[in-house]
């Protein structure tokens, strides 16, 4: 399974287990609104993944669920921005792609609840004060990647000694 597959598996994942629990609010008269914030290029994928997640939920875009999205394309400055507009908008919930797209939403809102896929353990960012308690208006997923990788490392300089550059 490539990075981008699992990337996707693990959205994918999330959104049926986090998701699931706005699928009676989203059945309403009124679509549930969730406002979403990534850094754009290969966080694209995320979308899908979410997209695809709810699909299997029995969710469909635009009428039960409308995504309000914000793709600040990398530029980490304008984060602050997307999110706080995304609160004036009301959405019902921002979904927040990167620890630190998620740490700025955090910081850039004070009432809407945050649902973020992390890739740095989001007890020591400052997210969430623990996993069993995590507190505040804050949840989500985290990824290992990023703690897996000195290993990975290390593991490729024993199967190819000769490597000079990765």
């Amino acid at each position: 399974m490539s990075k981008l597959q699992r990337r996707q598996f693990l959205i994918r994942t999330g959104a049926l287990s986090l998701l699931s629990l706005t699928r009676a609010r989203a059945e309403q008269t009124h679509p549930y609104r969730v406002g979403i914030v990534f850094q754009g290029g290969i966080y694209s994928a995320v979308l899908d993944g979410l997209r695809d997640g709810l699909k299997e939920l029995g969710l469909e875009e635009g009428k039960q669920i409308v995504f309000h999205v914000r793709d600040v394309k990398s530029d980490l400055k304008s984060v602050a921005a997307a999110a706080r507009s995304l609160e004036q908008e009301k959405v019902n919930l921002i979904f927040s792609v990167g620890s630190s797209v998620a740490l700025q939403t955090k910081d850039a809102t004070k009432n809407v609840p945050i649902v973020f896929y992390a890739g740095t353990d989001p007890t020591t960012t400052g997210l969430v004060a623990s996993f069993a308690k995590p507190g505040g208006r804050l949840t989500g997923l985290y990824s290992r990647f990023n703690d897996l990788l000195p290993k990975r490392f290390e593991l490729l300089k024993l199967l190819v000694p000769n490597t000079q550059r990765v």
